[in-house]
């Protein structure tokens, strides 16, 4: 592979190559639904080798709609969250709601060992049920908003009432402008955090059914996935029964200055021994003596002057605790990112050479690498292979495809 700048130049491989040597190898991941959630979860399965069959229907997936797109013209192909997500997976179009496409799926997930389903709940409670008559299936995991069961079982959602339910966009409130509400994350932040927790319990059933045979079926609600996430408040709430004990950054003595570029993160400069160390970096010792204000000052005098890495490095050395604040231009010239090739190019079918983010980690093993870029796929690209490879006759495929079940 070839290193430009900080960016790790990366061929393709033809879809649903192996990669050799990389911890899944082997496996064959089915997802289902195609939203964000489900693509979120498939794609650690595919970073780490395994095969993921990407079941669409015959429009394609919900992801491939999402956007933004280059120059703003979508298109089945070219989105971005598409060309993220679905990174190294093949295509099958598929019409689950005709008895052929149900009977291709049974077949799919026959030989599969894993299937993961954002599909709405009725949807997926009604193939779920199908799947469960044959203990020689996959094991699998369904993730709707509230689960399978319970008074609020058949509702849909969004990523933003998602937040809403599990308390996270309460936890994004200003304090000081109670009146403009709660604020929310970036788009689509919610479903992707969800997506890694079903990848976390899908390669735990995985992991399990190797050791004892045992296929397991796993209802996974999102609001359950993120209300227990780390950013939840809920054991804060539990511990002392108010909803008003969520940290923020100046709680723990963080705050944001602003720079002649940019800002910068600097932790606990209104404590010891870091109050110290400001004073003496903008050589103002004694300066501050009557109250923090003089240092105070003086600091955001001296920072606004210099750029965010600069008084990042100062600040470094004088042993202050900071961070300068990226934006997403600057990831790419970042030394550490560079160094780590935590960008890859790859050639795409219809952008040409694309970036896209490497994996957030490195596997040591003499069996190979556990990672490689390869392109999300066209619609459809491998439904053809994928039939053969079910013992779908030719004439038979195109019976299928004149029907609208696997165009």
């Amino acid at each position: 592979m070839e290193v430009l700048g900080a960016v790790t130049m990366v061929p393709a491989r033809a879809s649903g190559d192996p990669v050799g040597g990389a911890p899944f190898t082997g496996l064959r991941i089915v997802e289902l639904g195609g939203a964000v959630a489900s693509a979120a979860a498939t794609k650690r399965f595919s970073d780490l080798g395994a095969e993921v069959v990407k079941v669409e229907p015959p429009g394609g997936a919900p992801l491939r709609r999402l956007r933004p797109f280059p120059g703003d013209r979508p298109g089945p192909d070219v989105g971005a969250f598409h060309v993220a997500l679905d990174t190294g997976k093949r295509s099958l179009l598929l019409d689950l709601g005709t008895p052929s496409g149900r009977e291709v799926l049974g077949r799919l997930a026959a030989g599969a060992d894993l299937l993961v389903s954002d599909l709405p709940a009725g949807q997926a409670r009604t193939l779920r049920a199908r799947l469960a008559e044959g203990e020689s299936g996959p094991s699998t995991v369904w993730i709707t908003p509230h689960g399978l069961e319970g008074p609020f079982a058949g509702r849909r959602e969004n990523d933003a009432s998602l937040f809403a339910w599990s308390t996270r966009a309460f936890n994004q409130r200003l304090p000081r402008a109670p009146d403009r509400g709660p604020l929310r994350y970036a788009p689509f932040l919610a479903e992707v955090q969800v997506g890694a927790t079903a990848a976390a319990v899908g390669a735990a059933v995985v992991w399990a059914r190797s050791r004892d045979g045992v296929r397991r079926v796993v209802d996974l609600s999102a609001v359950e996935a993120l209300a227990g996430n780390v950013d939840s408040a809920f054991f804060l709430h539990a511990m002392t029964g108010t909803s008003d004990t969520y940290p923020r950054p100046s709680d723990l003595g963080a705050r944001t200055y602003a720079c002649r570029d940019g800002h910068v993160l600097m932790l606990q400069v209104d404590r010891e021994p870091a109050r110290s160390r400001v004073r003496e970096l903008l050589g103002a010792a004694g300066s501050g003596a009557e109250g923090e204000r003089p240092v105070e000052d003086s600091l955001r005098s001296w920072l606004t002057a210099r750029t965010k890495q600069d008084a990042f490095e100062s600040l470094q050395r004088a042993g202050v605790i900071a961070a300068p604040i990226l934006d997403a231009s600057e990831l790419l010239s970042d030394p550490q990112a560079a160094a780590r090739g935590s960008y890859v190019r790859m050639r795409h079918p219809s952008l040409g050479e694309t970036t896209i983010a490497g994996p957030p980690f490195r596997v040591a093993s003499g069996a190979g690498g556990s990672w490689e870029a390869r392109p999300a796929p066209a619609p459809g690209a491998d439904t053809a292979a994928i039939l053969s490879e079910l013992g779908y006759a030719p004439e038979e495929q195109i019976a299928l495809a004149r029907a609208g079940v696997a165009p």
